[in-house]
Parts: C-alpha cells; structure tokens; sequence
C-alpha cells in the first residue's frame, strides 16, 4: 500500500482467546491490529504475533484514560515488557506514566512506541499545550484523543492534526463520541497515522469508532489519496436515520466500475451532524466541494448561498449546495424529484393538491404543484404560524387538522416525519380523503411503506413512496456534485444493495 494512502488498524479487546481468535481471522482487511489487554492482561502474545497476519500493537488502556485496566505500576510493566519480548510491532505507552516506564522497558528496535493521551479537554490551547509535553518524551507515534460534545471539536482535531504535520511528527489525532467521527473520517485523509476501527459496529473500542467494513466498503478509505479527495456530506440534526452516507459513497465506486473515467476527482461522503448552521458553516464550508441539507436546516442554510437555482426561488428551500467557479450555488432537488414523479400524471391530479405538513419540504411540494399547474392547494399542519405563512407566500389555502374535509384534492403528499421508524404504526391526517383513483405520495423512506400509504394502497389509491423520492432527489444530487449522469437503474441498484 502507499504511504499516501490512509491506513486502518482493527482494534480488538477479546474477553477471551476464542474472540482474539475469531477476530484474528477478521482482520486481514486491515493494514494494523491493535490488542487491547484490558481483560487479558496475561495473554501471552508471542504465539499470537506469528499467528496475526499484520503489524501488532499490545495496548493496555487504565481506567482513568477510558479503559479497563486498574492495576499497579509493577504490573503495567510486567505486563508491556511481555508485549516487547514478544517483539509486538508496536506498544502502546500512555503519557502518564512514559517517563518511569519507558526507561524500565527493555525492547529491540522491532517494536515502536505510540505515546498516547486521552482526555475529556477540548480547549484547542490546553491540547496544544499536551501535544508540546507530548514532544518532550521520545516517541514514534504520538497519540492525542479528546472526547468532542459537537462538531466544531472535530474541526479543532482537523487544526491539530494540520500543526503536528507541520512539525513532521508521526501522529494520531481525533475526537471521541458522534460528533467526533467525522474528524476520525477526514483524520485519516489529513495524515493520521491510522485510524482505529471495529469489527462491527457494536463491538466499537471507543465512541464514534467506524467498523472496517463501512471504513472499507462505504467510505473506501483505503483507496482515498491523502490531501487529493473532494469532501461531500449530509448536514442537519438528528441524522442516526440517514442512509444517503451508504448510497453516496457506494455510487462512487459503483460509476468508477461501469463508467470508467467518468469521474474526474476522487469523493467522499460523510455526515455532519449539528444544530448550529452559522458555526458549522464557519468551520467546514473551506473543507467542502458539496453539501446535502435536510431538516433543520433546508431554510436557514439558504443564506449562506452565492447563488440560487430556479427551484430554490420558487421554494425559499434548498437541500443541496454546491461550490462552483462563483461561488455556492443552491439547488432543491426535493421539489425537482416531486415534480418529476408526478408530472407523468398531472393531468389527472390537477383539479387539486393536499401537503400534510408545514416545514421546508411541504414548500418544496407546494412549489411543485404550482409549477404542474394543480389548482385549489390545501396546505394542512399543526402549526397556524407556519401554515399561515405558506399561505400568504404561496396563495394557497391553510387548513387546520381537524379542518381536512374541507380540502379538495386529487393527490395528497404527506411531508412529515410521522410514521418513520421506529414509530411505523403511527400516521397523520388525511386519510379521509383516500379514494379510488387518487394519487397519495409520502416522503418518509424508512419504512418504505408506511402505514399512510398502506391505508391508500387498501383503499386503492396510486400510491408513490419515499424511496422514489429519495432515489430521484439523491441521482440529481449526485449529478450535482460531479457532473456525471447516472446510467440506467443505478441507483437503486446501490439502494437495494445497502439495504
């Protein structure tokens, strides 16, 4: 592998030999293993180096630093100079105690030292203030962990880990928790060392760690080349339901296989998850080629926009962003996408439209059926304040929930997040509307048929489901942030594919 590729280490803490073992077998998609001895400090490594297929690091990880291990200082060494006699590729030595240990620790230059530190400090100049003491104890790797409560503390990751480059050190640098994944994710593209994942994702050594499949077979980081990949990602709160990571990332790979040169750059996909738009966009948008929006933030991310396509004007909405020559350009592939499915049937939906829901893609619905022509548009929500602005900006009629038999429409489109998983056997109003012969649609994907569309579909209704939606937006999307158009049925070739 080059050196200018990042590199993953597969961090294993067996309970006993038949998980080292069964993980041992796992591992040969990795460049690194790591064996954390927290709960088998007596493990005897020497027959398990020659049985591991890759570079080895013993690490024992206290209590106090978010391990397990409590034990004494004569044990500590007893247990690490069993790791050196091993000849253990490299060994993990927390700064805390380096200064005692490492001039008692006897090893051969096989084995390396990773002087590592982890702490709940996230003020950039105390952790800068920890790297220089770092600096003082010789070292091969120096390790800096700190645990991240937003997204601006992977952010702070990303500054450090550009300052130790400078030095030309040999690091590891990240944040800790969901905030702190994407610093792991652009860590390993900055220059890290390596990055730490799990064999699957519930089997994580650390908050926010990646399994090595998706750091494999998602995110493709083994192939991505340092300081030379556009970043792209999915911004907005919560995001834990989101798959467009997974089929973005897929795509890539998929359009490299069957449209060979078709994609000039290298990508990569990441989530964004945060509630504060104006601080994430002073951290992140020089990092970006490309942005997905979704709830909170379709409306207020606007602003940040150099310029404005056709379809956000109309809207007030943009979901996608997309650096050009002139700056940000944004675009609402929401409203393209339901545009684009219903427009083969408009002329039997024109005599009248119903968008359940107020928030930003009931606009981006409401835009749409005023550009089919669709006329009386009922607009029923929860919210007065919100549906009487719709109301006002769009001179559609705004009705209240229990005001919905009032509405005439041929289509009904239910924006809102009612019926999503886990919550699939709730849905909202509107149902009484169903008829023979009408057109109801659903944003919601996840479940692809949610128990509104299953009420339509019993009442025979022609009924268009999330995944449609989700599928047209993202293939815009995609087209968007490459300028590559898809061929054929790809994208629900990955759609299916991912699950």
């Amino acid at each position: 592998m080059s050196s200018n590729m990042p590199k993953m280490c597969l961090s294993l803490m067996p309970e006993n030999k038949a998980q080292l073992t069964k993980g041992l077998k796992e591992c040969l998609e990795a460049d690194l293993v790591e064996i954390r001895l927290d709960l088998m400090p007596d493990l005897e490594l020497e027959s398990w180096v020659r049985k591991c297929k890759k570079p080895m690091i013993a690490t024992l990880r206290s209590k106090n630093e978010g391990g397990h291990w409590n034990g004494t200082a004569k044990n500590r060494l007893e247990i690490l100079q069993a790791a050196a006699d091993a000849e253990v590729a490299y060994i993990d030595v927390e700064f805390q105690h380096a200064k005692t240990l490492l001039k008692q620790l006897k090893r051969t230059e096989k084995t390396r030292i990773v002087l590592s530190r982890h702490t709940e400090e996230r003020n950039p100049e105390e952790l800068r203030k920890m790297m220089f003491e770092m600096q003082q104890v010789p070292a091969d790797v120096y390790k800096l962990i700190f645990s991240a409560q937003s997204l601006h503390d992977s952010r702070n990751a990303l500054t450090l880990i550009e300052e130790a480059k400078a030095k030309g050190l040999t690091f590891v640098i990240h944040a800790m928790e969901v905030p702190g994944q994407v610093s792991r994710i652009l860590g390993a593209l900055a220059g890290n060392a390596w990055t730490y994942v799990s064999r699957e994702e519930a089997e994580e050594t650390a908050g926010g760690q990646l399994s090595l499949h998706d750091a494999r077979h998602y995110f493709n980081l083994h192939q991505k080349k340092v300081g030379e990949t556009r970043i792209l990602g999915l911004v907005g709160d919560p995001l834990h339901q989101s798959k467009g990571w997974r089929i973005h990332n897929r795509l890539f790979q998929a359009v490299q296989q069957q449209q060979p040169g078709a994609l000039k750059e290298e990508y990569l996909y990441c989530n964004f998850p945060t509630g504060n738009p104006e601080e994430f966009w002073k951290d992140w948008s020089g990092q970006l080629h490309g942005l997905s929006i979704t709830i909170p933030h379709k409306e207020s991310m606007l602003r940040f926009a150099d310029e404005q396509a056709p379809e956000v004007r109309i809207s007030g909405v943009c979901n996608t962003l997309v650096r050009t020559a002139n700056g940000w350009r944004a675009h609402n592939t929401d409203l393209l996408a339901i545009e684009g499915l219903l427009r083969p049937i408009r002329e039997s939906i024109r005599n009248g439209g119903m968008v359940i829901g107020t928030g930003a893609t009931a606009r981006s619905a409401i835009a749409a059926l005023k550009r089919l022509e669709v006329t009386p548009i009922f607009v029923v929500g929860r919210n007065e304040e919100r549906g009487r602005i719709l109301s006002s900006l769009f001179g559609v009629d705004f009705l209240h929930e229990d005001e919905v038999h009032y509405a005439r429409a041929m289509v009904v489109i239910q924006t809102t997040p009612v019926g999503m998983v886990p919550r699939i056997e709730e849905y909202p109003v509107g149902t009484s509307m169903f008829r023979k012969g009408r057109v109801v649609m659903d944003v919601v994907y996840n479940p692809a048929e949610t128990r509104f569309l299953k009420i339509a579909r019993g009442r025979q209704c022609e009924i268009i489901n999330g995944v449609e939606m989700f599928l047209n937006q993202a293939a815009r999307q995609f087209e968007l942030f490459t300028g590559v158009t898809l061929q054929g049925d790809l994208v629900r070739q990955v759609w299916e594919e991912v699950g």
